[in-house]
């Protein structure tokens, strides 16, 4: 029993909800097979009671009942009970259809909220997430942390060594990322070489050492794994929310301090690649 709630629990939230549904039936039949046998009890007690001559004599247990009775009472219970299956089998038909549209909707909804290539967040989450983290922040009065990571050199790595060496270099660097932050903090790819890192309850000084953290892993991957003569590394802005701001005022500003650090490094201004997916 143990060894099968683990392989549930790593099969994921669709096999659990299959396995929820599936003790409710046990659970139902056994109430149904409980109620019917109370049925039984009470037809007989019934009976006992509006014809006792047919129970009992001299206090002894003797059921005497016409045949055309019994024929009627069998049929009643036989009609009952068929009505009762059809019943509960159709129900169980609609509590697993609409299972099956909800983890159908639910598969299409996580589906588009990972990116494929990189396996971090997607563009299409960014809203709902930022503005859950936003209302949490000012909520509870911590600090939410941005950092905007715009690959450097990206375009030249495509020229040069073709679009699928630019999405291994893609999938690494969101490895990195993910490797830097904490399982509370998101990592979500905003563009086709532009990542957005949402820090939870993280300010300043945490936040750069997020930064710091980065860019050494990024300049060791790159010496082990330097693509040609193309350098790899990161531009990156670093912004903390501001109460009353709003998604896109957030996303512009830690987007116009990623530039400033582009410029800060001279690196030349990219070209806006397309997207590698």
């Amino acid at each position: 029993m143990d060894e099968q709630k683990k392989l549930i629990e790593k099969l994921g939230p669709q096999a659990r909800l299959q396995d929820e549904l599936a003790k409710a039936e046990s659970q139902k039949r056994d109430v149904w097979l409980m109620v019917l046998f109370a049925a039984a009890v009470l037809l007989l007690g019934a009976f006992s009671l509006l014809s006792p001559t047919s129970f009992w004599r001299e206090n002894t247990l003797e059921i005497r009942i016409p045949p055309q009775v019994l024929f009627v009472v069998m049929m009643i219970v036989v009609v009952v009970t068929l009505y009762v299956v059809r019943r509960e089998a159709e129900m169980r038909r609609l509590r697993l259809q609409n299972l099956q549209q909800t983890l159908s909707s639910q598969s299409e909804y996580s589906a588009s909220m990972i990116d494929s290539l990189t396996n971090v967040f997607s563009r299409s989450f960014l809203r709902d997430l930022m503005q859950g983290e936003i209302s949490r922040a000012e909520r509870n009065n911590r600090p939410l942390g941005l950092l905007m990571c715009d690959l450097n050199n990206f375009k030249q790595v495509n020229d040069r060594y073709g679009h699928l060496m630019g999405d291994y270099v893609l999938a690494q660097m969101a490895a990195i990322l993910k490797s830097c932050v904490r399982g509370s903090d998101f990592v979500i790819r905003y563009g086709g070489d532009e990542f957005l890192i949402v820090l939870s309850e993280t300010d300043e000084p945490g936040a750069k050492i997020v930064q710091g953290r980065i860019r050494e892993k990024v300049d060791e991957w790159d010496r082990v794994n330097r693509v040609g003569d193309v350098a790899i590394s990161f531009s990156m802005g670093l912004y903390l929310h501001v109460a009353g701001n709003s998604v896109e005022q957030d996303v512009a500003e830690v987007d116009t301090r990623m530039y400033a650090d582009k410029a800060a490094q001279h690196v030349p201004p990219r070209e806006t690649p397309a997207p590698n997916a």
